[in-house]
Formats: structure tokens, C-alpha cells, sequence
């Protein structure tokens, strides 16, 4: 009877999702909506030139569309505030970026509360386009602007570029990505990447929760530009498992902040991989709950790590606030693979050339020397390294502690050794690479010069 009973609602849920499915939205034939200032563009060869009818603003279109359809945008300036309150729209201008050298689909909104663009839908993606705060600061305009407001969930803000009004008072918003009004409140997995965004007063980019109804989880905020701002570059304000990674951040009053409350705690957030440099202050913790800012393997426009007056005050890079963990940093801009920290090692310690013998059927050894924010006996995984021409071919044989400072810079060395039979080094290789983790998981990698015996 209980095999009968599982077997009608197994039928049963079945059949609900093929009636679910068959009820959903026609959103396997998407229609393509052409916009031009001109109110004309060619549909036979799909350009902005041509006698064919197009609609002559963006929000006309977007009104038109259903869920799921793409509506392109043609180079020209719209004066218009738009609301995408439809889901999974692809809402862009022709060549999908503003941050290139070729003709710019350029809106300027003629209100900007709550938004210039305010979405509300879910799945969209809104890329390349110029938005620009022409309003002039009468009375109808004293009051902060937000050029873009996202507010439903799974959205792509890409490849565009803001221009705010400068030093205003109340300061104004770049990008706000922030819950309520839609859905349950909670804005869920967006992705802000690949903006230009400058001259705001308030935040360039903003991840804001007030509350559980009010809210943003899980957002991505990547490869940006953020420059010439007077107020903040970039802002994690109590929203949990925010990622900031490779955002370039120049000449901004404040490059990276952090708050968090026990209200609304910013748990699981991080900003890593940045390049932060020539901005008044780096970065700033104002967490009233003893929440730490996770601001690792960011470069800070010095080798030598941010200034900070009692943990690096020999820092010569962007000074930065107290309750930041800001080790280990990166002693250069971030490469292909980051987390990944680059560290010194010394090949054959004490011999110069460092001549390997292939043929030799010993141990190889390689030190691995501090640097600022390393030490190698305690932060690396000594169980987890490889040594060869790429750096990944002879695993390690074994470690030594105790051999002291090498390098005279009052931190503990350590050498480990490979063999060289493993490693498959060849005439023509001029360097070897070792690679590792630390105990964090985190990827390091060392390369120093070899010469190959025949």
C-alpha cells in the first residue's frame, strides 16, 4: 500500500511540473527589440541604419518586451529614467561595451529617485552604456542621485560607464546594489563587473543591507575601474558573502570599505585581488561588532604592504585603519592565478650560478626566504610543493626549519629539497619555479635562475 501511495505522488508531482512547465512564459523563441534615437534601424541586415521602424526609447521597448527577449540599443543619447521590471532581459548597446574607444549609447536620465536605472526584475543583464548625471543642482535636484539601483536577484550590471556629479551634497551613488520592494527583499547573487565609475561623492559601488527584508547576499563585484572619486570607491555595508575581486581603484577618497552590526553581521565577505593605489586612504573597517575586514592578497601600490601606523607603519602603500586583515598582501599587481603570492627563493643557497646536473640522482635544494607578511616555517604547507622548469613536476622530499635567517631580515628561512631526476630539467631551460600553499589554502609560487650542465 505505502509502494502504492509513493507511486501516486510520485505521478502526482510529475504531473504538476509538466503543467508548470507548460504554463511558464514563452521564453524559448526570445524576440530581438531595436531601439534608436531616430525611431529607424535596418532589420534585414541588423544595424542602426535603415528605413525600418525601431523604437525611439528604451523604456518603450523594455515595456514591449516579454521575459527573456533582447533589446538592443543603438550608439545616441537617451534622455530618459528606465525601470526593468521584466526577468532575464538582455538589455544592451550594440557592441556591449562603454569602456571601449567606439561610439557610446549614452543615457542621461532626467531624474535619478530612485534611480537612473532601477531593476527590479530577476536574470537581467544591462551592459554598455554610458550613464551620465547631467541634472543641475535646483531644488528639484537636491537630493541624492543613484545612477543604478539593482534590487531583484541574479542581475549582470557589465562593461559600463558612470559619470557622477561631483562633490554633492547629499552624496550620490554609483552603483547600489540593495534588497526591498520586490520578491522577498533580498537582492541574491548579482554580479557587478567590468564598470568604469567615477566623480561620486557618496559610494562608486555600494552592497547595503538594513534588515532581512531589506537586504543583499551573495554579491560579485569584479574587474572594475574605480577612479576619481571623491567619496568611496567601493562598499561592503552589513550584506554577507560579498566578493571583491580585481577592481582597480585610483585617486578615490576612500578605496575599500567595510561595515557590519550585530543586527546584520557582513559575514563571509572579502576583498582580494585588488589593485589599490594613490587614493587619500586605503581602506576602512567601521564594523561596531568586532567583525573583521577580510582585505588579503590585495596589492596596495607597494611592495612593502599599506601603511598602517603600529602593524606596518614601514608600509609605503595606501594607509589603511585599525581591524583589517591585510596579510599577506601581494608585492605586485595580481597575475593570472590570484590568491596567488609570489615569494623569493634561492635555488642551491649559496652558489652562484645555480648549475643543475639532470642526470644527478640527489636532492635539489631550494630555500624559500621571508618577505613582509610571510614566513615560511610557520604560514606554508611544507607537505604541498613542487619543483621543476614550470614549477609543478617534482614533489617535495622533505623540509628543513632550523637552518635560521638566510636573507638577514630577522625571520626564519626554511630550505626543502626535490629530486632532480624528477624535476626534468632540459638544456634549454633558463628558470626553475616551485609551487606550494600556505596553510590557508592559498597558492605560492617561486622562480629563480638555473643554469643546465650537458
Amino acid at each position: 500500500m505505502l509502494r502504492c501511495f509513493a507511486s501516486i505522488a510520485i505521478i502526482g508531482f510529475a504531473a504538476l511540473l509538466l503543467f508548470l512547465l507548460g504554463t511558464r512564459g514563452p521564453d524559448t523563441n526570445p524576440q530581438q527589440l531595436w531601439v534608436d534615437d531616430d525611431g529607424t534601424i535596418g532589420k534585414s541586415s541588423a544595424s542602426c541604419d535603415g528605413p525600418d521602424a525601431a523604437y525611439p526609447n528604451i523604456q518603450a521597448a523594455i515595456d514591449a518586451a516579454r521575459d527573456g527577449d533582447e533589446i538592443i540599443v543603438c550608439p545616441g543619447i537617451y534622455a530618459e529614467q528606465i525601470t526593468i521590471n521584466r526577468n532575464r532581459l538582455s538589455l544592451h548597446s550594440v557592441d556591449r561595451s562603454a569602456v571601449d574607444p567606439s561610439p557610446d549609447t549614452i543615457l542621461q536620465p532626467e531624474e535619478l529617485v530612485p534611480a537612473g536605472v532601477w531593476i527590479l526584475g530577476d536574470g537581467n543583464t544591462f551592459e554598455g552604456f554610458v550613464i551620465e548625471d547631467k541634472t543641475i543642482a535646483l531644488p528639484a535636484h537636491d537630493h541624492a542621485h543613484q545612477l543604478i539601483l539593482v534590487q531583484g536577484d541574479r542581475n549582470v550590471v557589465r562593461a559600463n560607464r558612470l559619470i557622477g556629479r561631483g562633490s554633492t551634497e547629499p552624496p550620490d551613488t554609483g552603483i547600489l546594489v540593495h534588497g526591498g520592494d520586490v520578491g522577498n527583499g533580498v537582492a541574491e547573487s548579482n554580479r557587478v563587473t567590468e564598470n568604469e565609475i567615477l566623480n561620486l561623492s557618496g559610494h562608486a559601488i555600494r552592497i547595503l543591507s538594513e534588515g532581512f527584508q531589506r537586504a543583499a547576499y551573495w554579491t560579485i563585484v569584479s574587474g572594475n575601474h574605480v577612479h576619481d572619486n571623491p567619496g568611496h570607491g567601493i562598499t561592503i555595508d552589513r550584506s554577507p558573502y560579498t566578493q571583491v575581486e580585481r577592481n582597480i581603484l585610483t585617486r578615490n577618497g576612500l578605496a575599500l570599505s567595510f561595515n557590519s552590526d550585530a543586527s546584520f553581521p557582513g559575514i563571509g565577505s572579502s576583498f582580494q585581488c585588488n589593485q589599490i593605489a594613490g587614493n587619500r586612504i586605503g581602506a576602512r573597517n567601521t564594523a561596531i561588532d568586532d567583525t573583521g575586514m577580510d582585505a588579503r592578497f590585495n596589492w596596495w601600490g607597494s611592495a612593502v604592504g599599506p601603511m598602517h601606523d603600529t602593524r606596518n607603519p614601514s608600509g609605503t602603500g595606501d594607509p589603511i585603519g585599525d581591524h583589517i586583515d591585510f596579510e599577506p598582501w601581494l608585492i605586485g599587481t595580481p597575475g593570472p592565478v590570484c590568491p596567488l603570492i609570489q615569494i623569493p627563493i634561492d635555488i642551491l643557497p649559496g652558489n652562484v650560478p645555480n648549475r643543475i646536473h639532470p642526470g644527478q640522482r640527489v636532492a635539489l635544494p631550494v630555500a624559500i626566504l621571508s618577505r613582509p607578511g610571510l614566513r615560511p616555517t610557520v604560514d606554508l604547507d611544507r607537505n604541498r610543493m613542487t619543483f621543476g622548469p614550470t614549477g609543478v613536476e617534482a614533489p617535495v622530499v622533505g623540509c628543513q626549519t632550523t637552518i635560521g635567517d638566510l636573507n638577514g631580515d630577522g625571520i626564519a628561512d626554511m630550505v626543502c629539497y626535490f629530486r632532480i631526476e624528477r624535476a626534468g630539467f632540459r638544456p634549454e631551460h633558463s628558470e626553475g619555479a616551485l609551487r606550494g600553499q600556505t596553510l590557508d589554502g592559498i597558492s605560492v609560487e617561486g622562480r629563480d635562475a638555473v643554469q643546465i650542465a650537458p
